[in-house]
């Protein structure tokens, strides 16, 4: 029997290699391919290699006033909403010209929900008799919006290794040859460098979060016990990978740290096999689990980079959320990193529920004082969490849940509020930049307008950018909160 499994486009503002890794459809493949099954894979948001700019979606007219046609340069929000991967109809003839008896569509991220229900309309326009099926972490935390969309056969929230053995063999009268109570080692290839002679990987290690902070929706797909997959597992999946080029291999679990032994013990089996490997994290190291000691290993071990969460330098904020931190550890941390040669990016949460311009502006100047790129994540929830019920998400486009979208919802930010906040965290950067604490930006030929443009917008208190090579004022923006960050900086 054929399957095919496939990941639809994307609609946002940006995309990024390493959320294309496609790791819960590896998942998919891995047991389906056990089962017997012939599986073709389309990983349709990198199969082509150019975006195609869209309107700005109605939900999105918020936003109108803040794209900037033509911004570039390390002071730019988003300018133009786009399309990564073909159109829905291509996606759809690609898929059926396989010919499958099934056809799985993984969706990621609940954001995304609404382009998963595009492909597999466009499949059942064509062909209504192949059953398609729904999973990942999109249908996990809210399966009935994807069942009432009219186009799934099949939804199936939660993990793929709990979920398919039932359906495979309800479906299709097949037993699954091999269960797997652990999750599996999965690994995925996102790019290659000649140049650099390096493999590009994604993997993830483990499941769950036993933490119980309010704005994390991990556990609504893998729960709040933390699982490791067999080393066993992990050296047998690394035997797969070509030997000609080193490897950078990207982790993208949600708390890798949480057992720190076994992480330097996987880090030991991927070394051994690749010496010259590079490490990342991208979706972000716990530092509550770190010393400066093993920053330092992990330095040596081939992190050459780092990215940290902070959600916020204020206690108050992070007690309501359930969010333990130590400011002090983690900027001896930071600076240890800078020490050993590594860079690193901090990231914080900004439009939290009882957020204020205060708030924002402290977590801002906080690491504005530290040698860390300034992250800005703009919170967004998906259904499940406290305070956003399923029938209260429903109301709301998808398409919200996105943190490009810079949605108020908590109310306590503004829009406004929050995007100038996120180009104040790339203001800040680009003095630091200057100023050779971190490692400088490189950006389309703007470089010697670097200094102009931060010396204009200290002056002035006002925020500007890059537009058609010339520097423009930012036309909406909050002066308050840019006054507020040069009163504590300057």
């Amino acid at each position: 029997m054929k399957a095919v499994i496939a990941a639809p486009p994307v609609t946002d503002f940006y995309f990024t290699p390493s959320r294309a890794s496609a790791l819960g459809a590896a998942a998919v493949e891995r047991f389906l391919a056990d089962c017997g099954f012939d599986t073709v894979f389309f990983n349709f948001p990198v199969s082509v290699k150019k975006s195609r700019e869209l309107p700005l979606p109605a939900e999105l007219g918020h936003l109108k006033n803040h794209l900037i046609q033509g911004e570039s340069g390390p002071l730019s929000f988003f300018s133009s909403y786009k399309r990564f991967g073909p159109e829905y109809t291509d996606c759809a003839s690609a898929v059926l010209e396989q010919n499958p008896d099934m056809i799985l569509i993984s969706s990621f991220a609940w954001a995304y929900a609404e382009d998963a229900v595009r492909l597999a309309a466009a499949i059942k326009k064509v062909n209504t008799r192949i059953p398609v099926a729904v999973g990942g972490a999109g249908p996990s935390v809210n399966p009935e919006y994807f069942r009432m969309s009219g186009v799934f056969d099949f939804v199936l929230p939660g993990e793929a290794e709990v979920v398919l053995p039932e359906f495979i063999e309800e479906t299709f009268g097949l037993t699954p040859c091999r269960l797997q109570p652990d999750p599996g080692f999965y690994l995925r290839e996102t790019g290659k460098s000649e140049k650099k002679g390096l493999r590009y990987y994604s993997a993830v290690l483990t499941r769950g979060c036993p933490k119980n902070c309010r704005f994390c929706s991990n556990h609504l797909v893998h729960g709040r016990k933390f699982r490791k997959c067999d080393t066993g597992d992990i050296a047998g999946e690394l035997d797969r990978i070509p030997d000609d080029y080193d490897i950078h291999l990207n982790f993208e679990d949600d708390n890798l740290l949480f057992d720190r032994d076994y992480f330097f013990e996987v880090i030991d089996i991927v070394e051994h096999k690749f010496p010259g490997a590079v490490f990342t994290a991208e979706n972000g190291l716990d530092y509550t689990f770190l010393d400066e000691n093993s920053v330092s290993m992990l330095t040596k071990s081939g992190f050459k980079s780092f990215n940290f969460s902070m959600a916020s330098a204020d206690q108050y904020l992070l007690k309501n959320e359930r969010r333990i931190s130590d400011t002090e550890k983690l900027g001896s941390i930071i600076r240890r990193a800078k020490q050993e040669g590594a860079s690193s990016v901090t990231y914080f949460i900004c439009g939290l529920e009882g957020d204020t311009e205060s708030t924002a502006i402290s977590s801002l100047a906080h690491l504005h004082r530290l040698p860390t790129l300034t992250g800005i994540s703009l919170f967004y929830p998906v259904p499940g969490l406290p305070g956003y019920s399923t029938d209260r998400m429903n109301s709301f486009s998808p398409v919200l849940s996105a943190g490009s979208s810079a949605w108020p919802w908590s109310g306590s930010l503004t829009t406004t509020q929050m995007i100038t906040a996120f180009r104040i965290a790339r203001f800040s950067n680009l003095l630091k930049s200057i100023e050779g604490l971190v490692s400088p930006f490189r950006s389309n030929g703007a470089a010697p307008q670097w200094t102009e443009i931060t010396e204009r917008i200290s002056a002035e208190k006002k925020l500007f950018t890059f537009s058609g090579g010339k520097i423009i004022e930012v036309p909406e923006q909050d002066p308050a909160l840019l006054s507020s960050f040069l009163s504590r900086i300057l």
